[in-house]
């Protein structure tokens, strides 16, 4: 497990205690707090699965990981050439 997936998840767990508390308190400020905490948590838990599933590709398929390197290097060398083409 990345270390992004427990930090998301203890963010989410204290961002929906925190919009619960405020929700609970009727404090609008900190319910506001805690469900941005609680979005901030998930991003972070599905940056740590996106990590996780690279590495897991990277490990079993090595060849197909060198494939796609290539395949996104190339097109963003394209990309650049494509720019600096257009502008001279």
């Amino acid at each position: 497990m990345d270390t992004h997936q427990v930090t998301g998840e203890i963010k989410h767990t204290a961002g929906a205690l925190e919009e619960g508390f405020g929700r609970l308190t009727g404090d609008r400020t900190t319910e506001v707090s805690g469900a941005a905490r609680k979005v901030a948590g998930q991003l972070e838990g599905a940056y740590g699965d996106a990590v996780s599933a690279t590495r897991a590709t990277v490990e079993h398929s090595p060849l197909l990981a060198l494939g796609i390197t290539a395949a996104a290097g190339f097109l963003l060398g394209a990309l650049v050439t494509g720019l600096s083409a257009s502008k001279g």
